[in-house]
């Protein structure tokens, strides 16, 4: 049977998951939608709530399909519904809803490293870039402070491009968190915008090291500023500041290029 009501229960109850975050935190589930982030949740082993394929997907993706199928059974809706549930322009007609990834146990495994923690970031795609970025150029996590935005929303899961569901992303305050990783031997630097702050281009960063990025129109929060002991900034000419994805970009380069050397 093809579905094509906008009342269908599991249809309605998509779409709230996109667009509530309380639906999702009730539900512990989110919504992924598009050929490559339904098949890294696959890789990933994500668990399926349920999914939806329209007619047209249903042709022109059979190997994604059949790879769904292999763990859940989709229902098939039609192409109109696909553009009613999509969150994009261009739907390409393939939405899993899956269980919430774990992310806040085990935070004890995770001082030892590099991380970039965010304080306080409202914006998604500069979330979802970040975790992307620490992905790419060798992070060992990303820490979010509880008032960032919803590290399941559809953006930050759709700029993360599938680095969410590998990368440890973990949930806590930050002021007691870092104080453990300070007390496991790691340098915490929260980024600021203070020429009497340390320069990143003196700084040498250890093999288990972080730095804090904070919200973008207030920066990091006192509280956590002094909970970090050092503060780090990044010279610049002309602009004001840094886009905080940019920003957290050049702390992440720097890190890699510089970690482990003692």
């Amino acid at each position: 049977m093809i579905i094509s009501s906008r009342k269908n229960p599991a249809v309605m109850l998509y779409r709230e998951l996109d667009r509530d975050r309380k639906a999702r935190d009730r539900e512990n589930a989110f919504n992924i939608e598009g050929v490559r982030l339904c098949e890294e949740a696959l890789k990933a082993g994500l668990s399926i709530i349920h999914a939806f394929v329209t007619e047209t997907a249903l042709q022109k993706y059979p190997d994604t399909v059949d790879k769904l199928g292999e763990v859940c059974e989709p229902d098939i809706i039609t192409d109109d519904l696909g553009s009613y549930i999509s969150d994009t322009k261009s739907p390409q007609g393939i939405f899993i809803s899956v269980q919430k990834l774990d992310k806040t146990e085990k935070k004890c495994k995770i001082y030892n490293g590099r991380y970039i923690l965010l304080d306080g970031l409202q914006d998604t795609g500069n979330i979802g870039t970040i975790i992307r970025t620490c992905d790419a150029l060798g992070m060992d996590g990303v820490i979010l402070s509880p008032d960032c935005a919803d590290v399941y929303s559809p953006k930050i899961v759709r700029g993360a491009m599938g680095s969410l569901f590998r990368l440890p992303v973990i949930i806590s305050e930050l002021p007691p968190f870092i104080s453990d990783m300070k007390a496991n031997g790691s340098a915490v630097y929260a980024a600021v915008l203070d020429k009497n702050a340390e320069s990143i281009d003196n700084v040498r960063f250890s093999q288990n090291c972080a730095v804090i990025v904070g919200n973008e129109g207030n920066g990091v929060s006192q509280e956590v500023i002094e909970a970090a002991g050092k503060s780090i900034y990044i010279p610049i000419e002309n602009a004001e500041s840094l886009n905080a994805a940019i920003a957290a970009a050049i702390f992440c380069n720097e890190m890699r290029k510089s970690g482990g050397k003692e």
